[in-house]
């Protein structure tokens, strides 16, 4: 009995310490560009929101110069059925997770190198 007490804390405590990964909402999102201005759908039944980075009309940052070296510089909510705006003036990329984030990262997503983001669990 004992070593299975100790067997069960011992996977207790590798388990609180694994990756919880959340989901991706790249499905959810729809992205319509025109005129210096982006328009991102939000097509499912629960918030999204997006990290994004880019040329921004509004905005010195440019992708890298994110928190802690980060890649995207920007995020945004996004509620079921609503749009959420960019202005652009060149190229742009963005990733979307389910759930909602305020300011900074606060363990919403990982970033993966530059081209990959993991959503994390809330």
């Amino acid at each position: 009995m004992k070593k299975f007490i100790v067997l069960f804390l011992l996977c207790a405590a590798f388990g609180a310490h694994a990756k919880n990964p959340g989901e991706s909402a790249m499905h959810c999102v729809g992205a319509r560009s025109g005129n210096e201005e982006v328009t991102f759908s939000n097509n499912c039944g629960e918030k999204v929101f997006l990290i994004y980075c880019g040329d921004l009309k509004y905005s010195r940052k440019r992708c890298g110069d994110g928190l802690g070296g980060g890649y995207y510089t920007h995020s945004q909510n996004i509620s079921p059925g609503e749009q959420g705006k960019i202005h652009v003036q060149g190229k742009y990329r963005y990733f979307s997770c389910k759930g909602s984030i305020s300011f900074g990262n606060g363990g919403t997503y990982r970033e993966i190198g530059t081209d990959s983001v993991e959503c994390l669990k809330r």
